[in-house]
């Protein structure tokens, strides 16, 4: 049986869970074919799982929340990070002293948006300072956050701290990491994986292998992280270099298995923003991600 799975953005090692089962035979010995597709656009998986033209997609569980999205079906969290906002320091002191900062996001408008306001609200507060909700701008510019940030862009947001956090690093960039947790919110860096309410009743059998061989490849690549660097290089064809390496081995330890199908992991996430008046899933409609 041929799988698609559509991704959140481009392939990167956070989906080492997936390429794992992929590069190791075991949906071909499960009798499944699973191609990983990149999408054009950010919510393009999550759309086309939900209109059953895909039968998977993954996604941070802050999509569970920021629209409604009936007939999708949440089956479980494979990676957890700490995500927020890049910011240059000097930026960041501006914004401390009511001046501007623009943002480059994935993805633009909305609750997204509100959910960066509301960080630099709480961190400019912890640092003593006055904000300003008229002092962000927020563009979306894609996904490439260090090119962002080197192109004039005050801060990146939607990163995450193996990836991003690592890459500026060893970049030597002079920047401030202030993540959701830092300034009191709850975690949703993190991918969960989805599928559709009708495949998920029509296939019930393959739904099940799909979890079990991604959580597998999760286990296996946070037990083993040499090993998943060499899946990663043979899966992509990428020459194996420093800078990739430091990221397979930030991600790993940060795979998570077992993957449960569990309401109760993001039911927190869903009450803080339905509390802020961010939330745009009522309870009913959180809870039906998980009831199927």
């Amino acid at each position: 049986m041929k799988l698609q799975l559509g991704l959140e953005w481009f392939l990167n090692p956070d989906h080492l869970p997936l390429i794992a089962g992929i590069e190791l035979g075991w949906y071909r010995d499960a009798g499944l074919e699973l191609e990983l597709v990149v999408p054009d656009d950010h919510y393009d998986g999550l759309a086309a799982t939900v209109a059953g033209e895909i039968a998977f997609s993954c996604n941070e569980p802050l999509h569970m929340v920021d629209a409604p999205r009936p007939g999708l079906a949440a089956l479980g969290c494979f990676f957890e990070t700490d995500g927020g906002i890049l910011l240059h320091r000097q930026a960041g002191e501006r914004l401390l002293q009511g001046g501007p900062v623009r943002l480059a996001s994935p993805v633009a408008g909305g609750v997204t948006d509100a959910i960066a306001i509301e960080i630099l609200a709480r961190w400019s507060r912890q640092q003593g300072g006055a904000f300003s909700a008229s002092q962000v701008s927020i563009e979306s510019a894609g996904f490439a956050h260090l090119q962002n940030l080197r192109s004039g862009y005050d801060g990146a947001w939607l990163c995450f701290a193996n990836f991003e956090g690592v890459e500026a690093r060893l970049a030597g960039m002079d920047l401030a990491f202030i993540d959701s947790a830092q300034v009191g919110l709850r975690n949703f860096s993190a991918l969960e994986l989805f599928t559709g309410l009708a495949f998920l009743r029509t296939h019930p059998g393959v739904v099940a292998k799909v979890c079990e061989l991604v959580g597998r490849g999760a286990a296996l690549c946070r037990d083993d992280p040499a090993h998943a660097a060499r899946l990663w290089y043979l899966h992509t064809g990428e020459q194996a270099n420093g800078l990739m390496d430091a990221i397979i081995a930030e991600t790993c330890p940060r795979l998570v298995w077992p993957m449960v199908r569990d309401a109760s992991r993001w039911r927190p996430m869903w009450a803080q923003f339905e509390a802020m008046g961010l939330a745009r899933v009522d309870q009913a409609g959180y809870e039906a991600l998980y009831s199927a």
